[in-house]
């Protein structure tokens, strides 16, 4: 049987109600990869259920999330779109649920910020305020692709299932970006996995041999004909079948 993928969603606070909402890429790129892709409402009187019968979690990406999450306070200058507290209330206990049970997870953008500070990590507000001589990591308007390299450290997770990195250094990958703000500290259980010319950081994974959790801060199901981003998406569909 395929693997069930539970797929986490953003929340739009209306006046007369809360609307979920999921980009079908990240969907598309699960059943591409063999998986049963599950949208994931926010209702927290379902993590239990989830957590017992979804074989495997990818957070999605969204808006930011909130410096009161990771104890600062927002930088006056900083370009701000927090997600609603209550999506990040919500998937910081359904990840923590996750975690107990060492189910597979693939993070992508915010969901791996969100993973970076539910284990305690820290953000940079702002990296066009905070890095020095940043690149470009998002667009200027709507519509906008950016595109940069990004260099996978040798001997990590994500390394390996690449399967080609060259036998005297890193790996260096083309990817879709759209973020401006990006891992600073990395949280409990987890090392950096990938950076970018810039020195921003772009991938934390597990450092258990036994859990599966991959976090990247770029955007691969925009990527799927990719055949790097076909080998992460299948991995994770692989390990949410055992």
């Amino acid at each position: 049987m395929k693997p069930l993928i539970g797929i986490t969603m953003n929340l739009e606070v209306q006046p007369a109600r809360n609307v979920n909402i999921l980009d079908q890429d990240y969907g598309k790129a699960v059943a591409q990869a063999g998986g049963i892709p599950v949208p994931v409402l926010g209702i927290e009187a379902t993590i239990p259920d989830l957590v017992k019968h979804i074989d495997g979690f990818l957070f999605s990406g969204g808006d930011d999330v909130h410096p009161r999450f990771y104890k600062e306070k927002p930088l006056v200058k900083a370009r701000m779109s927090p997600s609603p507290d209550a999506r990040t209330q919500f998937e910081i206990k359904l990840f923590k649920a996750v975690v107990k049970e060492k189910k597979p997870v693939l993070a992508i953008c915010h969901g791996a910020q969100l993973v970076n500070i539910a284990l305690g990590g820290t953000l940079y507000q702002d990296i066009s305020l905070q890095i020095p001589r940043v690149l470009k990591h998002g667009p200027a308007k709507s519509g906008d692709k950016v595109f940069h390299t990004v260099n996978i450290f040798e001997g990590t997770k994500i390394c390996h299932i690449m399967g080609d990195c060259r036998p005297t250094g890193d790996c260096c990958i083309k990817v879709r970006s759209s973020h401006h703000q990006s891992i600073k500290n990395p949280g409990r259980g987890l090392r950096l996995s990938a950076v970018s010319p810039d020195g921003v950081f772009e991938g934390l994974e597990s450092r258990s041999k036994n859990h599966f959790l991959i976090a990247v801060q770029w955007h691969p199901e925009k990527t799927i004909d990719d055949r790097y981003t076909r080998k992460r998406f299948e991995a994770f569909v692989s390990a949410s079948k055992k």
